[in-house]
């Protein structure tokens, strides 16, 4: 009875360690690609502004109507949303360093061969 052929068993061997290699590379390309680039925060961080003085704005422009307090709803309310606008920048901001610190703090995968 003899044992698997040893050719084999070394094509075996290097299948394994080029799937395991295209495997670290793919993981590689996606943590690169999941890193926010500049344009996608910069979408982020005017979205978040824009939506909060519009939804301020809005409200005040309600309380303004059914109050018959015109402009002081308005003003006191965009006020509102300028400064949950700002809140809102910072907390993405903070958001997205941290995202780029905890990828950027993985261990960079090592292929020891013996």
């Amino acid at each position: 009875m003899s044992g698997p052929d040893p050719s084999d068993l070394g094509d075996r061997i290097a299948k394994a360690k080029a799937q395991q290699e295209e495997k670290a590379n793919r993981a590689e390309r996606q943590r690169r690609n999941s890193v926010n680039t500049p344009a996608s925060m910069a979408l982020r961080y005017s979205s978040e502004l824009v939506a909060a003085v519009v939804v301020g704005v809005g409200l005040g422009l309600l309380i303004d109507h059914f109050a018959k307090t015109s402009p002081w709803g308005l003003l006191v309310m965009m006020g509102f949303g300028i400064a949950a606008g700002m809140r809102n920048l910072m907390r993405a901001a903070r958001q997205l360093t941290d995202e780029a610190q905890k990828a950027a703090e993985k261990p960079e995968p090592t292929n020891e061969t013996s």
